[in-house]
């Protein structure tokens, strides 16, 4: 059993007054001596300046006693060349009522009491001030359990650089008064358990950050925090940033009560390039937050997080089980302040969007109230993180600008009070869905409840308006502009397929060539050999009945390929198609849907608009095209009928296919996903008994993955 240190047997009095922290770092080097031990704070107040920490230590705080910080006393910030890249606080750790560095085997327990008695300063210091209450710099197996921290200066508890750090049944209370601003500080740290807590700060409560105060970029990774009360009244409740130099990967959010926020209940911002990829959320209640849930990527202008600034990316994120409501500040420092959800990727002279973000049972309530009008808002672009400084947002429930491949499934959206914009506003974004879908209505919004604007493929289905609306139950109002649909495969559809040779065809400019190749449908292809801008090719497509279609066309990629836009009867659908690829493929592009009023004839018209730079030429290289009536009433699509292994292989049967049809797997590790954002893994046919046979060996490293058979039910030449 390692040795117990009484600080009393080394002359500490106890008593609030006299100045213990000489003898508390007596007992503290005792214990060193002794190769670890316990320091144990019997029941009283010690009145300290800073306390130095060694390894193999256990600090015991006692029932009653509390250690309380002194107003001078405190160690001098050390030196640090790199304090530019971020505030004083953050760049030192010396000048704490606690700290310690390049030491393992640390704790801080019992129920007693760390506090800053009001002499810890909320940033910078004067007269051998300290600014925080436990500083930890490159510290390794580190516990702090059942202790209390309150009016703690500008840090509860400030850890950067540290591996394998638990943290249980404490109580951060750093929300109030002018002796308070950050509860927790988790920076650059690995390995990171932090369990049934009450965490309350000011600014930042529970916060993971990355900044360059230990001179490089350290990534952070296999963090839960679980079990958790956590209350912010200025900032957000649980968040990343805004420092964010290294990545962030492997984060667990669960089972937590978030309380108050002034800004976000959930945050999630990337502004000093890093990347944040695979977060969890799951089982969140939230109340008094002003903005549900934020996440924003962009690039600081400002103070410089690192040497080397670049943008990075937020993506793979999973949100569940989340109820966010009353979603305002009602903190009394600062005026009362409510934000619609919002994902806000980054634009310059390219998009990055943020992508892969799920979401699954989320229900948020926001405050409302504002006008019709307010849809002619446009958010703000700038590199602040905080969702105040985008301004009032197009839509009550949901702002996404500069996303990619998110998903809401059997979510909801109300209002406390009367909110006459769309629920959700979706700009520049691709392959947008949402599934089982409820929103209140505005009893004054005569536009419409969802907004598409510039996005490149949107699935919206059993979208309904709450009990709540003028007319419940009713679908919501869809709205789009320059904005197509993504492949939607209903239970039930006809899909007729056009081989292109087969079709009558005019070439401009260029010769049409037919193709000969074993992995195209029908064995050829036809190439338009085009060599520059504004050569083209049209078809003809007879005996196509008037309906709703879904439209597609198959092509080969390889080296020489151009760039080409896609025209049905005069109308261009989608954007520019780039075939170029290094290696040879045969993909399939959706083009949306159309609805065609009349049995005629119909015109696709292919034009060059480029090439790729890596390209070797403009060829547009055309397989067949595909019109999927939609329609209900026809047979039942083909039914899997096992699954086995076979080595390291998955195989896949299933019958009641279309005889000799083709059919093709696509995989994904997301399952969420729309299907155009689905990986395409294989292109087969059935059988002529219509079943079907499939086999795949998946990534041992993958732990989740989802595979899709595409079919049609009746394929008409």
């Amino acid at each position: 059993m390692p040795p117990i240190f009484n600080v009393k047997n080394f002359g500490a009095a106890g008593d609030g007054v006299t100045l213990d922290s000489p003898a508390v770092n007596s007992a503290i080097a005792a214990a060193g001596a002794a190769g670890g031990g316990t320091v144990t704070f019997p029941a009283g107040n010690y009145f300290c300046g800073s306390i130095h920490l060694t390894n193999n230590l256990t600090l015991y705080l006692s029932n009653n006693a509390v250690i309380l910080a002194s107003p001078t006393n405190i160690d001098a910030p050390e030196s640090n060349p790199y304090s530019v890249y971020q505030d004083f606080g953050h760049s030192y750790f010396h000048d704490a009522l606690i700290w310690g560095e390049h030491l393992t085997n640390l704790a801080f327990a019992g129920p007693g009491k760390i506090d800053g008695n009001g002499n810890l300063a909320n940033n910078s210091i004067t007269n051998n001030q300290g600014d925080k209450a436990v500083a930890l710099k490159l510290c390794t197996n580190v516990v702090f359990a059942g202790i209390t921290i309150t009016h703690a200066g500008h840090f509860g508890i400030l850890a950067n650089g540290c591996l394998n750090l638990t943290v249980t049944n404490i109580q951060l209370l750093c929300s109030s008064g002018n002796y308070h601003r950050d509860a927790f500080n988790l920076i650059s740290s690995s390995d990171v358990i932090v369990s049934n807590c009450i965490i309350q700060g000011s600014d930042d409560a529970m916060v993971l950050k990355s900044d360059y105060a230990l001179g490089m970029a350290i990534n952070s990774h296999d963090i839960t925090v679980t079990d958790c009360q956590i209350f912010s009244t200025q900032n957000n409740a649980t968040q990343f940033g805004s420092e964010t130099v290294g990545d962030f990967t492997n984060v667990t959010w669960t089972h937590l009560q978030l309380t108050q926020a002034g800004k976000a209940g959930i945050g999630i911002t990337s502004q000093d390039g890093s990347i944040i990829d695979g977060v969890t959320y799951d089982d969140i209640t939230m109340s008094n937050c002003a903005c549900p849930i934020f996440l924003k990527l962009d690039l600081r202008s400002g103070q410089a997080g690192s040497p080397n600034p670049s943008v990075g990316r937020i993506r793979n994120i999973s949100i569940s089980d989340v109820t966010a409501v009353h979603s305002v500040s009602i903190d009394t420092g600062i005026s009362p302040r409510t934000n619609t959800a919002t994902i806000d990727g980054f634009s310059s002279t390219t998009n990055i969007p943020i992508s892969n973000i799920m979401f699954s049972n989320v229900n948020i309530s926001t405050i409302g109230g504002y006008p019709a009008t307010a849809l002619a808002n446009y958010p703000v672009q700038d590199d602040n993180w905080t969702p105040d400084s985008m301004g009032v947002r197009p839509s009550f429930g949901w702002y996404l600008r500069y996303a990619q491949n998110i998903s809401f499934t059997n979510c909801q959206v109300h209002f406390d009070h009367n909110d006459n914009r769309p629920v959700v506003v979706a700009d520049t974004a691709t392959n947008i869905l949402f599934s089982n879908f409820k929103a209140d209505v505005g009893t004054g919004n005569t536009n419409f409840d969802i907004s598409f604007l510039n996005n490149a493929g949107f699935i919206a289905t059993n979208c309904v308006a709450t009990t709540n609306a003028p007319v419940p139950d009713s679908p919501l109002r869809i709205y789009a502009s320059n904005a197509a649909p993504a492949v939607v495969l209903p239970t039930n559809y006809v899909a007729f397929a056009f081989e292109a040779e087969s079709l009558p065809y005019v070439a401009n400019g260029a010769a049409a060539v037919l193709q000969n190749d074993a992995n195209s449908s029908g064995g050829h292809w036809l190439a338009l050999e085009a060599t520059g801008i504004g050569q083209s090719i049209d078809y003809t497509v007879t005996n196509l009945p008037a309906g709703t279609y879904d439209v597609q066309m198959s092509w080969k990629g390889n080296t020489e390929r151009g760039i080409s836009t896609f025209a049905l009867d005069g109308t261009v659908l989608g954007s520019g198609l780039d075939q170029y690829s290094s290696t040879q493929t045969y993909p399939t592009t959706d083009y949306g849907i159309v609805a065609l009023t009349n049995s005629t004839s119909h015109s696709i018209h292919l034009a060059v608009t480029g090439e790729n730079s890596a390209a070797t030429g403009y060829w547009i290289s055309t397989d067949r095209f595909i019109f999927t009536q939609l329609q209900a009433g026809l047979p039942q699509p083909p039914k899997i009928g096992g699954i086995s292994a076979s080595g390291a292989n998955l195989v896949f049967r299933g019958t009641n296919g279309i005889p000799t049809a083709t059919y093709y797997v696509l995989t994904s590790t997301n399952l969420a996903l729309p299907p155009a954002s689905w990986k395409a893994l294989a292109t087969n046919v059935f059988d002529p008994g219509g079943n079907f046979i499939f086999s795949n060996a998946p990534n041992p490293g993958v732990p989740d993955q989802f595979y899709l058979l595409k079919c049609p039910l009746l394929e008409l030449p």
